[in-house]
């Protein structure tokens, strides 16, 4: 529902300054990606599919590496004998891991004289234009990527483009030094492409077809060059049918994308950069997780050409694949999660297998770090192997969508049970102190990275990934009545587990104040700037700190002036999004302002793809290298969403989040916990409506927007209220608006 209609413009004027490909324009179906980047007039296309990978390699599993064995290590500090639990594959002497590959480009040659002059996105229809002169003239060439099947499709209808040169990965030096290292051969020339055949993968053949007017390029696969040659071919002929024309090919990829908007949540805010940073963030979240593809990786479908992409660019569950998703929810675009959701369905024998070798249950999940599209471990840092909150946060994200969706099957046949193994992996991870529980061997995520600082007892993330599951399972439980027995495991675990671990205040400059504050894990506070937040994700996203207590809201916001005393020094690209929701949830919009901005100027290109180091020194350590990482950009736009609507322990918050400056500001059809959906009127400094429907028989918990008296409309009825927290009752279908009483309950249309 998109009441309160939000006038945007969906066309995003582009630089031609595009030093490299990531500053490019990026096209995607959520499987063939490009992007589009110019240098010296020439039009350069770099292609590759979200599913193109190497799968060889990575970390060995040992059959001796169970907890226990680890415990033991551990405990008589052999950390050594600990890390080698978890070998990682060696080949031809060098270490070797599954990767996606870089695929190419095709270099687009204009005819001499005709020049670009201006770039655009349209990211209502996915489609790239380029406006050319040529003898006095005005041209539009535009492009698109097919929604259906890996195709490219570039319009040429006045004949600008004189060539257009294949160039293969291989053709780069350090792709090159990769294949030979590895023993993957030269791709083979093939009429306007190339086709490379891998060791243990499926051939891939990308090739160019042109007929008047219209260019196309694809990538299929088959068992062998031959097959993926033919199977490509065949797709390019289903395309370029005898005269069909660029707008009838179009037309279908134009609707699916102009579909997808008019479900999405809309924002307006006398802002242009945050603004903009919003829609291209859900455009790219579309891009690299449509409804029905492949789950985003670190890069999504843009991994470039001139080397293989940093980080294998696999599936890190640690933060960045949440991030990739975080605005699905509030965006009302929940189909997005669907891809992941799949694919951790299908990983489920692994999951168990995972937990039978680890802790010897034949009832459990276990989900590390970094794998590959098969849920195989990647390698890198070992403790993230053993990181089993990677699981639970894939409870978690489940557990939202079933709320936001109202879906109760979903929650009930799927979510329950996710949960319920997740935590007896960690119920077999426990030790028994006295009458509590802890969590000896445990780890807050890249802290220590693999060195021996990197796990230690009852770490804050662990136990709030606990407490989330045990709270949630238990709010089932008495609705729903699920399961008596697991039930019990939760009861026990939930009294006898600690909440979270807090130690004496910090020293701040003037004195050592009295008082607690979260640590990272026993004995170890915040005590140097760190990227990942994870001390803090009680506050964001697990939503477990209950600020209305007293104890934990001093433990949480004395840990809060303890971060923001140990700065930003060591943070990348994607620690900013996360810091401007923890901002915001403690009170400091304008801080959340501030991180955005940071963001931007600090870790994006003039794309707005963001990178995982700074942009420039001064700022954070993590600096220079052209390291591309999608999930930040994304991310950002689930921050900006939280300055319009958040919910907090079941209370949802309606423009709290927005800093004061604005005075004028609206959205539309933002979704929230229950299955409302909500659009909101902000005007003159004053919040004047908000409209909520119900897609579920279901209670919203409203935070009083006005801060005073509420004039309810519904169904032809006036009703008042001045209660801070406004409870409504809505059935399937309901709507009604709420008015600033200062309004005189007559209905605004600012």
């Amino acid at each position: 529902m998109k009441a309160g209609k939000v006038n945007i413009s969906y066309e995003v004027p582009w630089t031609l300054d595009t030093a490299y490909c990531h500053d490019g324009i990026p096209l995607s179906n959520g499987v063939f990606g490009a992007l589009v980047w110019f240098q010296d007039q020439t039009l350069m296309l770099t292609v590759n599919r979200a599913d193109y990978w190497d799968h060889r390699g990575g970390t060995v599993w040992r059959e001796d590496c169970t907890y226990d064995h680890l415990k033991e290590l551990l405990t008589s500090g052999d950390f050594e004998s600990a890390r080698g639990l978890f070998p990682t594959s060696i080949m031809n002497g060098k270490e070797k891991r599954p990767t996606r590959l870089a695929m190419g480009r095709f270099e687009v040659k204009l005819k001499p004289g005709a020049r670009i002059q201006s770039a655009s996105l349209l990211l209502n229809e996915g489609e790239a234009r380029l406006l050319c002169h040529d003898e006095g003239r005005e041209h539009l060439i535009r492009l698109t990527i097919a929604i259906d099947e890996p195709v490219l499709l570039l319009s040429d209808p006045d004949s600008l483009v004189t060539a257009v040169k294949p160039v293969p990965s291989y053709s780069f030096a350090r792709t090159k030094a990769y294949f030979d290292d590895f023993g993957i051969a030269a791709p083979s020339s093939v009429e306007d492409g190339w086709v490379q055949e891998l060791p243990e993968d499926p051939s891939c053949a990308v090739l160019l077809r042109q007929q008047e007017g219209l260019f196309a390029i694809a990538a299929e696969y088959g068992a062998g060059p031959e097959e993926a040659v033919g199977r490509t071919r065949a797709v390019l002929d289903a395309y370029l049918r005898p005269a069909a024309g660029y707008d009838s090919i179009a037309e279908g990829t134009r609707e699916h994308w102009r579909s997808l908007w008019r479900e999405a949540a809309d924002i307006h805010l006398p802002d242009d950069d945050i603004e903009r940073m919003y829609y291209l963030g859900i455009y790219r979240m579309l891009g690299s997780s449509m409804p029905g593809r492949v789950a985003p990786t670190l890069q999504g479908p843009w991994v470039e050409e001139f080397r293989n992409p940093p980080w294998s660019c696999d599936y890190h569950f640690n933060i960045n694949v949440q991030q990739c998703l975080w605005p699905a929810y509030g965006a009302n675009l929940m189909d997005c999660l669907m891809p992941l959701f799949k694919m951790i369905d299908g990983w489920k024998p692994i999951l168990a297998r995972n937990a039978k070798r680890f802790v010897g249950i034949e009832d459990g999940y276990m989900l590390g770090h970094s794998v590959d599209d098969r849920g195989h471990p990647v390698g890198g840092m070992w403790t993230g192997t053993i990181d089993q909150a990677n699981t639970s946060w894939i409870a978690q994200m489940m557990w939202q969508y079933a709320r936001y969706a109202g879906d109760e099957a979903f929650m009930l046949d799927e979510v329950h049970p996710f949960m319920v193994k997740t935590l007896r992996v960690f119920r077999e991870m426990m030790e028994r102190d006295s009458d509590l529980y802890s969590l000896p061997v445990s780890v807050s995520p890249e802290f220590g990275g693999s060195s021996p600082k990197g796990l230690a007892r009852n770490s804050t993330f662990f136990l709030v990934n606990v407490r989330f599951l045990c709270e949630k399972l238990l709010e089932l439980e008495e609705k729903y009545a699920v399961d008596p027995e697991a039930a019990a495991m939760v009861a026990d675990i939930y009294e006898k587990l600690p909440p979270y671990t807090a130690g004496p205040r910090q020293f701040q400059e003037f004195s050592t104040k009295p008082g607690l504050e979260l640590y990272l894990w026993e004995d170890q506070p915040l005590s140097e700037s760190h990227r990942h937040h994870s001390h803090l994700a009680g506050i964001f996203p697990f939503d477990t700190m209950d600020m209305a207590d007293p104890a934990q809201k001093e433990a949480a916001m004395n840990a809060y002036r303890s971060w923001v005393d140990k700065g930003m020094g060591r943070w990348s690209g994607w620690s900013m999004p996360w810091a401007s929701i923890l901002h915001n949830r403690l009170g400091s919009p304008d801080m959340a302002l501030l991180s955005l901005r940071l963001l931007k100027d600090v870790y994006m290109m003039p794309s707005y793809a963001t990178r995982h180091n700074a942009n420039y020194r001064g700022f954070s350590e993590f600096t220079g290298g052209d390291v591309m990482q999608v999930e930040a950009s994304i991310a950002a736009a689930a921050a900006i969403l939280e300055m319009y609507v958040s919910c907090v322990r079941g209370t949802v918050r309606v423009f709290s989040g927005l800093p004061g400056r604005f005075k004028d500001a609206s959205f539309s059809g933002i979704r929230t916990e229950g299955a409302f959906l909500l659009s909101g009127v902000k005007y003159s400094g004053k919040v004047r409506t908000v409209t909520v429907l119900s897609e579920r028989d279901e209670t919203l918990r409203l935070a009083n927007p006005f801060g005073g008296r509420a004039v309810i409309r519904k169904e032809g009825s006036l009703s008042w209220t001045e209660e801070d927290v406004i409870v409504l009752e809505l059935r399937r279908g309901e709507s009604l608006i709420l008015e600033n009483a200062e309004n005189g309950g007559k209905p605004v249309n600012e």
